[in-house]
């Protein structure tokens, strides 16, 4: 799943129902339509697709227009990963402070439950429903979790985390260290953000235990696994329309979930899934 160097010209754009696959394809942009998050994990982890956008999805060409732009310039996403995601067509860094509304650093898991509320507080602020307030907060939380409780301890060799309590345990990020947690919104989308210095995560094992979550049912995960995946990671990957993961290893890991605005609960969960991911 590693990034592949790219000409300066457009992606090509693959029919994922065409059913062949050659080792170039997964480079370019897979394209579906009505997709379920099962056959939308098994392109990217049986078939190595990098890029997942579906017809039927929310804000099509908004997304395609952001895995072009990701494929031909992948540290757009790491440096201004928001307008990356919402202004696709005028990535920089201030295009980010535009759309940017939460931005919080953090050190160590005791910051958490103030981090959290801190984000309540101001989604009722702007009137939103409570569904998507719970969901912006159980993306927040596992990302917060895996940025402090996972990301400082998997071996880079094995890709294995001790298994830490996350329960007992204060853990603060060493040497200065810093996770950052970001939420950004336009008048459509939200977008839930959240970095860490280690880049430590294995993305090909992440996407597979989701889907494996996927095939057995949440009830039957009930517990975090490994590397921190499992039913947290589920939780993250069910709540958006649009999931962003990238990872440079031993440097950042930077996870984004898009959920969009002004629609219920009932569309939101239904909506197709798009995906992009870069590991460098």
């Amino acid at each position: 799943m590693g990034a592949r160097k790219m000409a300066a010209e457009a992606p090509r754009q693959i029919d994922l129902m065409q059913g062949v696959f050659s080792p170039t394809d997964r480079a370019h942009i897979g394209l579906g339509s009505g997709l379920s998050p099962e056959d939308l994990l098994r392109f990217a982890t049986d078939h190595g697709f990098q890029h997942l956008v579906q017809k039927d999805g929310f804000n099509f060409d908004r997304e395609l227009k952001a895995a072009e732009n990701m494929i031909l310039n992948p540290e757009s996403f790491f440096h201004n990963p928001m307008s990356c995601i919402l202004k696709p067509e005028n990535v920089g860094a201030e295009s980010d402070k535009s759309v940017i509304c939460f931005d919080e650093k953090f050190d160590s898991s005791g910051q958490k439950r103030g981090l959290l509320e801190a984000i309540s507080k101001y989604l009722e602020s702007k009137g939103l429903s409570q569904t998507l307030i719970e969901d912006v907060q159980a993306v927040a939380d596992e990302f917060i979790t895996n940025a402090v409780y996972n990301a400082p301890f998997i071996d880079p060799n094995t890709h294995v985390n001790p298994g830490l309590s996350r329960t007992e345990m204060e853990i603060k990020l060493k040497g200065g260290k810093q996770g950052r947690l970001t939420l950004a919104h336009d008048e459509t989308q939200l977008v839930v953000g959240c970095e860490d210095p280690y880049g430590s995560l294995n993305l090909e094992t992440y996407l597979a235990k989701i889907r494996t979550t996927y095939l057995r049912g949440p009830a039957a995960t009930m517990n975090f696994g490994s590397g921190g995946a499992g039913l947290g990671s589920y939780i993250i990957f069910n709540a958006g329309s649009s999931l962003f993961f990238g990872v440079r290893q031993a440097r950042v890991t930077l996870l984004c979930c898009s959920i969009p605005l002004k629609m219920s609960y009932k569309k939101r969960v239904v909506l197709p899934k798009h995906l992009h991911v870069i590991q460098l």
